[in-house]
């Protein structure tokens, strides 16, 4: 299987770095689907002090059914836009999720 599976995705070893797009201050956290080669996830939280960052964690961590602190935020801390890595999480568990996305 090769690492860069997707533009928006890439699996090294057990741990899977997934660009993605945050839309804070919505309605509802949900995942939209992949949009310009990104995950595109509405937040409920503001922009302000970390909380749609927090948030994003959070709802991650719950989608794919792993610790929040299996899940840190590499790049783009203070951008909408975001390189996040999460940590010791099974490839096909992961492949699963995003199919359901993509």
């Amino acid at each position: 299987m090769s690492n860069d599976i997707n533009d928006y995705f890439k699996i090294t070893g057990n741990d899977i770095v997934i660009k993605v797009k945050i839309v804070p201050g919505s309605s509802k956290n949900k995942i939209l689907g992949v949009h310009n080669d990104a995950i595109k996830i509405t937040i409920t939280a503001p922009p302000i002090e970390g909380k749609a960052n927090k948030k994003c964690i959070a709802y991650l961590a719950k989608y794919f059914d792993v610790a929040k602190s299996k899940i840190e935020i590499i790049s783009g801390q203070t951008s909408k836009n975001k390189l996040i890595k999460i940590y010791d999480i099974s490839q096909k568990e992961f492949l699963d999720k995003i199919e359901k996305i993509s």
